[in-house]
């Protein structure tokens, strides 16, 4: 028998105001844009954007507590419970848009496995967009009232899935995780026919939340010249959001001809997932668009740097993978890392660029360093992201084979 409800792992912010509100993130569209309903009392996590920017100032708040727990499912009873009929509200550990899409998909496969399930996600943050393509889901972006909390039967902390505390060390597939977590099979794939004639459209989409995963820009400019040639309508879309983007943008320089156009960016996270729906073909670092496309099943290849690409694909193969083979005296790829580590004496970097252990890293940087990032996804990359430079001939002639076969 399962054991009974205890704490989140994560605080929440109670909180109560006198006056109407709404609030939504920039990155995420306006149609979830959250409002208040005269709840007594409101929830949000003691470290969202939410309490750390706006409610300390709003005008009519007042602060009840920071070290509010909700009372969660335990792990252990996740299988043992028949959800059919019953209400859950999912608390999401990180906003990270490839762990939200492994999240999504497992949504489809409890509400396929259970009728009449009523599912929740709190704290989903820019990956709202994610979690509003399943059919009949509630999306509380950043925080949920006491009348709504109160309408769902059961609360379970997705943190508590094993794993996750050491997610940014070492990437897991929270699809697969959490099917087999609740005892549930995933939903069948949907097969999507590889791309045929002229004209398609290609999107390349390079830049990932880490220089670690970050595409070499040669690598990048000599792929698409490439697909240029094969009369292809080429969009490589990058990262507004990163400050490191115009930098970026700079190293790939130019490019010939009105079939390649770069774009900054997009303004919402909605606005990306369209994009790559719509895309007959795709090129991209381990990032959230290589996620992303498993929701669509859209063809194309991924190349993985640090990341190992068969944990994270799983069991989509809409995505030809390409991993780097970088070995060196303290790390071979992939190595695990999802983001850069720092020294006790605040070195920022990898086991390939700083050639130390992974024993002299023990900590995530507590600060960025925009210069050093800049460099890395520019002209000095760390050695596994450096090696793909080396691989660029057979890149993309693995890629011209899937356009040959067509």
């Amino acid at each position: 028998m399962s054991r009974a409800p205890h704490p989140s792992r994560k605080t929440f912010t109670r909180f109560a105001s006198r006056q109407p509100f709404q609030f939504g993130l920039p990155n995420v569209s306006a149609d979830l844009t959250q409002a208040s309903d005269n709840s007594p009392i409101y929830f949000t996590r003691a470290t969202s954007l939410l309490r750390r920017q706006v409610l300390a100032t709003a005008p009519g708040v007042k602060i009840k507590s920071d070290s509010y727990r909700f009372q969660v499912l335990p792990r252990d009873g996740w299988g043992e419970h028949d959800f059919s009929n019953k209400s859950v509200l999912f608390l999401i550990p990180d906003d990270a848009l490839g762990d939200c899409v492994g999240m999504a998909l497992f949504f489809r496969a409890l509400k396929q496995r259970f009728a009449h399930i009523r599912i929740g996600v709190l704290n989903s943050g820019s990956a709202s967009d994610i979690f509003a393509l399943v059919p009949d889901i509630e999306v509380f972006q950043l925080f949920v009232s006491a009348t709504r909390l109160k309408s769902f039967a059961h609360v379970i902390d997705l943190s508590e899935m094993e794993g996750w505390r050491d997610i940014a060390t070492m990437p897991v597939n929270p699809e697969e995780a959490l099917c087999e977590a609740f005892g549930i099979p995933p939903v069948p794939l949907e097969e999507r026919q590889a791309p045929t004639g002229t004209g398609l459209k290609i999107g390349i989409v390079p830049m990932a939340s880490s220089p670690l995963r970050t595409l070499p820009p040669k690598l990048v400019s000599e792929i698409a010249a490439m697909l240029a040639k094969q009369d292809c309508d080429i969009t490589i879309v990058l990262n507004a959001y990163q400050g490191v983007m115009k930098a970026y943008k700079a190293a790939l320089g130019p490019f010939s001809g009105n079939s390649i156009r770069v774009v900054d960016g997009f303004k919402t996270i909605g606005n990306l997932i369209k994009f790559v729906g719509q895309q007959d073909y795709l090129i991209v670092a381990d990032s959230g668009p290589a996620h992303i496309s498993k929701l669509f099943q859209t063809p194309g290849i991924g190349i993985y740097t640090s990341a190992d690409a068969k944990t994270l694909q799983g069991r989509h193969k809409n995505l030809r993978t390409w991993q780097s083979s970088f070995e060196g005296p303290h790390c071979s790829a992939p190595c695990g890392l999802a983001k850069l580590r720092a020294t006790v004496d605040g070195k920022i970097g990898c086991m390939g660029s700083l050639e130390l252990p992974i024993t002299a890293l023990p900590d995530i940087p507590e600060k960025g360093d925009a210069s050093l990032a800049q460099s890395l996804v520019t002209n000095a990359p760390v050695p596994c992201v450096a090696r793909l430079e080396a691989d660029i001939p057979e890149i993309c002639h693995l890629i011209s084979q899937d356009f040959a076969q067509a």
